[in-house]
Order: C-alpha cells, then structure tokens, then sequence
C-alpha cells in the first residue's frame, strides 16, 4: 500500500455510520455525492442495523469497522456486543460503556476484554455480510500505546488495514466542536488549500439537522456541542457536497482515495 511523494492523496473518512438514522442518511450522502470516500460502521450504534443495510446496497463504495469502547452521548447509551458480564471491565454496574477515555481509562480496562470486544464486534460485522475494506476506532485512537498491540494483530488477523497506522498524515477536523456551521465550508476550503504533496486523512462526522440529531449532547465538557450537534454535523454535509469543494479538489490535483482503492494498487 503505497502513495506517490508528489501527489497529494486525501483518504475521507466518514466516522460513525450507526449513531442515528439521519446520521447514516447524511453520510451516505456524502459518499454519493460529495467528497468522501470511506465510512466506518459502529456496531455498538443503535442504528447499526440501518447501517449494515445501506452498505449492503452500495457494494460499490467503502466500508470499514469502527470499533468502539465508548458510548459518549448523554442519555444515548451504547452496550458493548459481548453479553457485558463478559467485559465486566469495560462497562459501568448497569452494563453501558463508559462514556468519555478519561472515564474508560479509569476503571482500569482488561486489554483481554477489550480485545474480545473489538474481535466482536469484527465478527458481527461479517456475519451481517458487510465487505470490510479496513479497521479503525471511536473516539480513542489507534496509535494509543495499548490500543496499538490489538488492532495490529485484529488487522493482521482479518488481512485488513488499519486507518491510521498507514503513515497517514491526519488532518485537523475543522472544528467539529467550535466552527459556527456558516463557517464550515470556508475552513475546509483553506485545510484542502494547505494540503502539501503526501498521504492525508480527513476524518469527518457528517449528519442533518433534525430532532433525534439535535438532541446529542456531548458527556465530555471539553466537546459539548452547544451549538446543536444536528446543525453542525449537517453544515459538515453541506461543505462535503459543496459542488465549490468539489471543484477545488479537481483544481487542486488532490486525489481522493478510499482503503479499497489503496489495496488494490
């Protein structure tokens, strides 16, 4: 899997196909009509049913596993796919994934348990008949010291590429918690700008502005979205769709890559 110096190469990355069902129809729609090029499936996500079924029905595009340990929605919980008296460790006295990695951190997690769950969940993908093209994880990073050593060997394990162990430049979000949406598509428009030759990965989180959508609100303070989750998600949609952003690309020369483009070169 390799990339050219003197090209500029952009994987987009979708994150959180799952997490409502107006968050799996904006992404979508960011796949079919806009700049992104991959989406990472949650199995732990109440929509993941929807989410499978969307994927199913557009074999043509990429799809990779978003393996999660933290459910960080306030009064939105999330259970791991294990029974969760099999990953005690993981879950609070209710059985609901801790919901910040300060908090996951602080229990003191079972990295045997965690690798269950994540292997899990993997197989749950696969028993829905999803092609995965490659692996990653919500919310704590893969390059994390006790992260890596698992979803290396799951990678290795499953012949699937980790997102963001590829020597993959990540690029900043553009301000998912802290750009007011009417500025959305101007600060993507300058991160496409700074691009320099090499391999970039823009992670985004597309959505809609609607009542289940506006309704999340954040558990960690730092990234409460206080100007509605819906309205920024969806002002995301707009700038991946923007025929404007579209154009810059093309005229920029950055070409826009997927995981499964990546394996077959």
């Amino acid at each position: 899997m390799t990339t050219q110096t003197q090209d500029i190469t952009l994987v987009t990355r979708a994150d959180d196909l799952g997490y409502t069902h107006t968050g799996n129809v904006a992404i979508l729609q960011s796949m079919r009509e806009g700049i992104i090029r991959c989406a990472s499936v949650l199995a732990i996500s109440p929509w993941f049913e929807e989410a499978v079924k969307m994927a199913k029905q557009n074999p043509h595009l990429c799809f990779g596993a978003h393996l999660g340990i933290v459910g960080e929605w306030q009064g939105y919980r999330w259970r791991p796919v294990l029974p969760y008296s099999e990953v005690r460790s993981l879950v609070d006295e209710d059985g609901f994934l801790w919901q910040s990695p300060i908090e996951f951190w602080a229990h003191n997690p079972d990295m045997g348990e965690l690798e269950r769950e994540f292997t899990a969940q993997i197989e749950l993908h696969l028993k829905k008949g999803l092609q995965l093209s490659y692996i990653d994880t919500h919310y704590v990073l893969p390059q994390h010291e006790k992260y890596r050593p698992i979803v290396d060997r799951l990678g290795k394990k499953y012949n699937l590429p980790v997102s963001g162990l590829l020597g993959e430049h990540m690029l900043d979000d553009f301000g998912i918690y802290t750009v007011p949406p009417e500025e959305k598509e101007k600060v993507l428009d300058q991160v496409l700008r700074d691009l320099k030759p090499g391999f970039h990965l823009l992670i985004a989180h597309p959505g809609l502005t609607s009542i289940e959508n506006e309704a999340l609100m954040h558990s960690e303070p730092t990234h409460i979205q206080y100007m509605g989750t819906g309205r920024l998600r969806a002002a995301e949609t707009l700038a991946y769709t923007s025929p404007r952003i579209q154009n810059l690309v093309k005229e920029l020369g950055i070409k826009l890559a997927s995981y499964s483009d990546l394996r077959q070169n």
